[in-house]
């Protein structure tokens, strides 16, 4: 038997500085945790259409169907 759970807007709500921190608690690796922040640096969200482009820095959220996604939202 098999359960499964979906939490709508999850990974939406992925704060980084949380995870980072987490991920110190965690004592992760520091090569690691290296690779995590640059993951969460300098991320921008650009939307065009009709030919106009608005970029915007992102701050939280895992990008959609990321693989580190569910890793990250689990981290306390």
């Amino acid at each position: 038997m098999m359960t499964g759970m979906d939490v709508k807007g999850a990974f939406g709500a992925a704060f980084w500085p949380s995870i980072l921190h987490g991920l110190e608690e965690l004592n992760c690796p520091r090569n690691l945790y290296n690779i995590s922040k640059g993951y969460f640096s300098h991320r921008i969200a650009v939307m065009t259409t009709n030919n106009v482009s608005i970029k915007r820095r992102v701050t939280k959220h895992c990008p959609q169907g990321s693989c580190c996604g569910p890793g990250f939202w689990n981290v306390p």
